[in-house]
């Protein structure tokens, strides 16, 4: 009989099953180097900056200019403040920053679809108490003492 039920063959859901699994492990995993890439070339951006800070002159220049420029500087008697640059300077670190925050909420998505799709989490367990050790296993709480809990009712 062609059609016929052996024990090595699965029910079509689980192949199914099985291989919206595999798509989802496959999508997380693509997440993460996504967000790995981002992450990459915002630290190159941060070592840029810190290398050389010249470099940054252009986009804060062109961003005071754009909200206003000359019109928000500070005169003194003997010199004027460029507060322009510096709100234009803040709003520029402020948007790495919160690049570099979403990047890490973006690897951290992926990890958690790859971490529920995965199929066995026991053996994902295993390897990481191997790796390192039973000193990072989750400590027990002490037990609550007895006024904190209440009067018993018996």
């Amino acid at each position: 009989m062609p059609f016929s039920e052996d024990e090595d063959t699965l029910p079509i859901m689980e192949i199914l099953k099985r291989i919206v699994q595999i798509a989802a492990t496959c999508l997380g995993l693509a997440v993460i180097v996504i967000g790995i890439y981002y992450a990459m070339d915002i630290f190159h951006l941060i070592l840029t900056m810190l290398k050389s800070p010249t470099t940054l002159a252009g986009p804060v220049r062109e961003l005071a200019d754009s909200f206003g420029g000359r019109a928000f500087d500070i005169k003194l008697p003997d010199r004027t403040i460029p507060t322009a640059n510096l709100i234009a300077l803040m709003v520029y670190c402020v948007g790495v920053l919160a690049a570099a925050f979403l990047t890490m909420a973006l690897m951290q998505t992926g990890a958690k679809i790859v971490s529920l799709t995965a199929s066995d989490r026991i053996a994902v367990k295993q390897m990481l108490q191997s790796a390192f050790g039973r000193r990072m296993q989750p400590r027990s709480l002490p037990p609550e003492p007895e006024d904190r809990r209440g009067p018993r009712r018996d």
